[in-house]
């Protein structure tokens, strides 16, 4: 069982935890990381959910998760990344990218961070994780837009991706 951290609408900490994946009131909030992982080339590493989950099954996303109780969003994300592809990042070369407030009427509210990493992987050595990942690729923002028209992609990991660009520039592959 995995507790999170509960926070309100300002995100403040409220000194409540809440069982992970358990509905939370509307105006409860837990943390969530995204891990945006750019190549040389200006394309994103994206991983696949498996067909056989009950959330989201078989879309592609950016890794992340729930952040433990007690975790920061960082601790977070770079255990989330390894945890799901095997790869290890470093603290030192992460940035927040973004920050969101979630709604989301089915389990509670969330704030969401998007951590970028500035990182050349060989999807070779990508290693899937058991009812977490089934495959990755690199993307760039066109083809993630497209596969979110499409109905490929998870609909709240694009909500901010415009925003991501436009924070490095407006780099659009």
């Amino acid at each position: 069982m995995e507790y999170q951290d509960v926070y309100n609408a300002n995100r403040e900490p409220t000194g409540r935890v809440a069982l992970r994946g358990v509905p939370r009131k509307p105006d409860e909030y837990v943390l969530v990381a995204h891990i945006l992982v750019r190549n040389g080339e200006g394309r994103f590493f994206t991983t696949k959910r498996p067909p056989t989950i009950d959330y989201l099954p078989d879309l592609w996303e950016y890794p992340g998760g729930g952040v433990r109780s007690g975790e920061t969003t960082l601790d977070a994300a770079l255990r989330e990344f390894q945890e799901e592809t095997g790869f290890t990042l470093r603290r030192e070369d992460a940035r927040l990218a973004l920050t969101q407030r979630f709604e989301n009427p089915d389990y509670g509210g969330a704030f969401m961070d998007d951590w970028l990493f500035e990182r050349d992987l060989d999807i070779a050595d990508f290693i899937p994780c058991e009812g977490e990942t089934v495959a990755a690729r690199w993307s760039t923002a066109d083809e993630i837009y497209a596969m979110h028209e499409r109905g490929e992609f998870v609909p709240f990991s694009v909500t901010g991706l415009d925003k991501v660009l436009k924070s490095l520039g407006g780099e659009n592959e």
